[in-house]
């Protein structure tokens, strides 16, 4: 099992590196890269709602910091699924993959500097490390597109997360095949 801090930093760097390629990446390119980040996205935040954020709202002053953190991810899955609509080389794709870094960075920028250092000082490595495996689970079993309009938290995400990402995994079936 891996401490839950070590897999959340990790997912933090690859979508760091994600966003990063966009600056690199040929116009064609942008598509593929697109939805490599979105999965990443998706499903980091999925699986933090179910896991994560109960974890810290029972924290003293995780309500706070939990909320906070959801309505940024709220309105970056929003973001993904309105630039889900956009021709990705086009320059209105551009402007808006500006300001969904911008916002992705400045959250995991926040979340690290609320959310982890709460987890950090309040949770015993086995907690941590408990929490590690069922982050792990939830992930896997996540949405791979952003569902703007499902609940953000138990018991609603908890209930149609897995609906929701099956009808996701036959829709990536479909659209690879």
């Amino acid at each position: 099992p891996r401490d839950i801090l070590e897999l959340l930093e990790a997912d933090h760097r690859e979508v760091e590196r994600l966003l990063a390629e966009f600056d690199a990446v040929s116009l064609a390119g942008r598509v593929d890269l697109f939805w490599d980040l979105v999965h990443a996205l998706v499903r980091h935040e999925v699986a933090e709602e179910i896991v994560v954020y109960p974890a810290i709202r029972d924290l003293p002053g995780g309500k706070a910091i939990a909320d906070a953190r959801v309505e940024e991810e709220a309105e970056a899955e929003q973001k993904l699924a309105d630039m889900e609509k956009l021709d990705a080389e086009s320059g209105e794709f551009a402007e808006q993959m500006l300001t969904l870094r911008s916002a992705v960075l400045t959250h995991a920028k926040a979340e690290e500097t609320s959310a982890f250092v709460l987890l950090a000082d309040s949770l015993p490595t086995e907690q941590r490390l408990e929490l590690g495996v069922r982050y792990e689970k939830a992930k896997q079993a996540a949405p791979t597109r952003p569902h703007p309009h499902a609940p953000d938290s138990p018991p609603g995400n908890v209930l149609l997360g897995p609906v929701a990402a099956l009808v996701d995994k036959i829709r990536d079936a479909a659209a690879a095949g």
